[in-house]
């Protein structure tokens, strides 16, 4: 038998699953011939395939030394440098593969992968475009891309790749479950269930389907997800710590839902405290900065700008806590035919880096005309947003640490300051899983003394501030007389009353928030005074609030 032969045989070996002969043959070859580099390219595809990657990338490497001018020895090594988490080593690799041969599309693939990690999501954009174009019909191409459409707001584009990933693929559960967040954002609430379903059918211990839909749904005695949840603990510590965090935080949602509240909080603390160890928070560092803002924004340095022409649309700051009623004014607002909902737009805060650096100390060194082209930029992003609109929302919450600069450099910009109790805001952060981190949310004596580093600048802007800025909507009132609160809000902004607004629910915009199905539901009062079911395990947070529980029955 020669060794073309010898290596056939060993590939059909390989495609029967039969790993242990593939790999004798070729180790056969080597000896034989070490310089035969197909025989190491398909051990290190073995290798690969048994998740031993670092002998993986030994063979990989070795061929590659061979013979380097074959592109699919270089892209394999880059895709197992992928897997690896080494994402620039993987993308020299792949580069190489596509200055070889710039016609593979698995190439682009594990370029744009690598691209996802570092950072570089234009040029990751631009590799699964190339990737799909040159004909992959990989779902996780498709889904991919539609990922990264949605960062940037292109949704349509998004809910389509998510679809096409799901058709080449009815098995991909990831592709599901990001077309299914996608439709609870637009309010599609029956049919994301039905995708989620799909997906855990699919895949039981995929924990983050279970997340989805557990804010869709009342867990009752006899669901069988209760089961699959209650199973996957058996396995608990060998999960990733994403993982544990998420199944802890969705079996805390299952007890709460039957009102097993010991057992609720003990899973909700669970998840909170594997969080919290996976990043760093100095709160005193954030009550610092506070400090610093207080004393860079004085009553004499507030003044309001002049209106310009041609100033639409005029931005509404929605700012506060998280989970303190946020979504809902934007609802509220965005109800209305002259406002637009932006949602939690990162683009001020982005502005304020680049052009301003450190915030609050080198606010002194920019002149009025910089912060007047802040304001100018600013406004040219949100007009793409919806250009007809005379309004539109940025609920952005920490926007509140802006309020001062959102009054020199906004002509007619209105913030909206969203409150509500201080207990019922802090435990719904702290038994909430946010889309992104939330860093002070994990420890309830952090949690507690960020509410008060927050209320107390709010109590700073509510004294500088020139009339006519800012306005305070409690969560509380707007539950008790949504249609007199909301009158309230609408008058604020200066608006004629429409019905809509207290319609809210059937608002078919966009929502993409942890709230996101809370509020395609009329209001409910069932959030009011939700702190008392876990009142026993609170104390670290009423010392943090500076509390006493007498007080508060």
């Amino acid at each position: 038998m020669n060794i073309g032969q010898a290596i056939q045989m060993a590939v059909n070996y390989a495609n029967e699953g039969q790993l242990d002969q593939a790999e004798k043959i070729l180790h056969d070859i080597i000896a034989a011939n070490d310089s035969f580099h197909p025989a190491y390219h398909l051990l290190g595809q073995l290798a690969f395939q048994r998740r031993q990657n670092d002998m993986a990338v030994q063979y990989f490497h070795q061929a590659t030394v061979l013979d380097g001018n074959i592109a699919e020895y270089h892209r394999d090594l880059g895709e197992v440098f992928f897997y690896q988490r080494k994402p620039k080593e993987a993308l020299a690799a792949v580069n190489r593969a596509i200055q070889i041969n710039s016609n593979d599309p698995k190439s682009h693939l594990v370029a744009g992968n690598a691209l996802i990690n570092i950072g570089a999501w234009d040029q990751a954009i631009k590799a699964f475009e190339k990737a799909i174009n040159l004909g992959s019909n990989n779902d996780f191409a498709h889904n991919n891309l539609g990922s990264l459409y949605e960062i940037y707001n292109r949704l349509k584009d998004a809910k389509h790749q998510f679809e096409l990933a799901i058709k080449l693929n009815k098995g991909n559960v990831i592709a599901k479950n990001n077309l299914a967040k996608m439709l609870i954002a637009e309010g599609e609430i029956e049919t994301a269930k039905e995708l989620l379903n799909e997906a855990i059918k699919i895949k039981p211990e995929y924990i983050t389907a279970h997340n989805n839909l557990s804010v869709l749904k009342k867990y009752k005695e006899g669901d069988e997800h209760i089961d699959i949840l209650e199973s996957l603990l058996n396995d608990v510590e060998k999960m990733p710590v994403d993982s544990r965090i998420r199944l802890h935080f969705n079996l805390g949602k299952v007890y709460a839902d039957l009102e097993d509240y010991d057992k609720a909080f003990y899973h909700y603390q669970s998840s909170n405290k594997l969080s919290r160890a996976t990043y760093k928070y100095d709160d005193a560092y954030v009550w610092e900065t506070a400090e610093k803002i207080k004393t860079t924004f004085s009553k004499n340095n507030v003044e309001r700008p002049e209106i310009s022409e041609n100033n639409n649309p005029s931005p509404i700051f929605v700012v506060g806590m998280p989970r303190s009623g946020s979504s809902l004014i934007e609802q509220i607002l965005s109800s209305h035919s002259m406002v637009h909902a932006g949602g939690e737009l990162p683009i001020l805060g982005e502005l304020v880096h680049e052009r301003i650096g450190n915030f609050p100390d080198d606010v002194k060194n920019v002149s009025d005309d910089e912060l007047k082209d802040i304001g100018n930029g600013y406004l040219k992003r949100i007009r793409g947003l919806n250009p007809e609109a005379q309004f539109i929302v940025d609920k952005m919450p920490g926007n509140y640490k802006y309020a001062g600069l959102i009054t020199k450099i906004f002509p007619e910009a209105f913030i909206v300051n969203t409150n509500r109790n201080p207990l019922d805001c802090c435990v719904s952060n702290y038994t909430q899983l946010f889309l992104q981190a939330v860093p002070y949310a994990n420890d309830l004596g952090e949690l507690g003394r960020y509410f008060n580093i927050y209320s107390g600048l709010m109590d700073h802007w509510r004294s500088i501030l020139p009339d006519g800025v800012l306005f305070d909507i409690s969560y509380e009132n707007v539950v008790a007389d949504l249609e007199g609160e909301a009158r309230k809000l609408i008058d604020f902004v200066g608006l004629e009353w429409e019905e809509e607004c207290i319609s809210f629910y059937k608002n078919k915009g966009t929502v993409r928030t942890a709230s996101a199905a809370q509020v395609r539901k009329p209001i409910y009062k069932s959030s009011v005074e939700k702190w008392r079911v876990y009142e026993k395990h609170l104390d670290p947070l009423f010392d943090a609030l500076g509390l006493s529980k007498l007080d508060m029955n």
